[in-house]
């Protein structure tokens, strides 16, 4: 399922060249019935693809293959005859060539977009371990800063079996949300973090779930965290929202 501020970009070659499972097809379909500007990628990928023929060079067939093929047409007879068999075996050869280009290129195409994905994939898991250290840096910090503490996110009821903590080192000005057991939100909206001091709530930012529940965010902000007495964590229609107006689902004191 396309995630929420997402187009079908990558998609959209592999969509024209017919290289896509049916429930990607599907995916892709409904999205460009709302979508005018993957609409727009789509038919430029189309023009793309009707010149894959002229891409590469047609290849040449051996002269032993060519005179097997004249050999099939019986042996000579009157010239014109003659004339007309040489013209269809041209022909039939100057179409295999063809054939054999285009597949060529549609080939390359593919193993230029598989590649492209690929490296996509290593890009995401370089920013996932960068966050994993991120939040490792922020464990040891806490560990080794006397001023640090751990509380507790409490379960408002709404999400049954939800619950988590958060670990705030004052000293560095940074804080780790950790969470599991909460679904992932419906399409369309977010979990949003907000510092809370009195009636005043600062966003923090979204808190991503993955399909296990489990999400952490690592929260920095220009103001001292010692100086809030709240965490809060609310499903948002929306992640840019400036205050909270949804389902609240954790809540966490961090007064002193």
């Amino acid at each position: 399922m396309l995630e929420e501020d997402s187009h079908v970009r990558e998609l959209a070659a592999p969509y024209v060249l017919g290289a896509l499972e049916p429930d990607e097809v599907e995916q892709v379909e409904l999205h460009l019935l709302e979508c005018a500007e993957c609409r727009s990628l789509v038919e430029a990928e189309r023009r793309v693809a009707d010149l894959l023929p002229f891409l590469a060079e047609p290849v040449s067939v051996p002269l032993r293959a060519r005179r097997n093929l004249l050999e099939r047409f019986g042996p000579p007879s009157p010239l014109k005859r003659a004339d007309d068999t040489r013209s269809r075996s041209v022909l039939f050869l100057t179409r295999l060539g063809w054939v054999a280009a285009v597949t060529a290129a549609v080939f390359a195409l593919f193993l230029g977009w598989n590649s492209t994905r690929m490296q996509d994939q290593v890009n995401k898991k370089n920013s996932e371990l960068s966050v994993l250290s991120q939040n490792q840096q922020t464990i040891a910090q806490f560990v080794s800063s006397p001023n640090g503490f751990v509380t507790n996110l409490q379960n408002t009821g709404v999400a049954s079996g939800a619950q988590g903590g958060v670990i705030l080192n004052p000293t560095r000005n940074a804080a780790l949300l950790v969470v599991e057991g909460l679904p992932k939100p419906p399409t369309g909206h977010s979990y949003v973090v907000w510092m809370v001091r009195g009636n005043d709530h600062v966003n923090a930012g979204v808190l991503p779930i993955d399909s296990q529940g489990r999400g952490t965010l690592y929260i920095t902000m220009p103001e001292a965290l010692a100086s809030f007495d709240g965490i809060l964590v609310t499903e948002e229609a929306g992640a840019r929202v400036s205050n909270p107006s949804g389902t609240r689902m954790l809540a966490a004191h961090v007064g002193n």
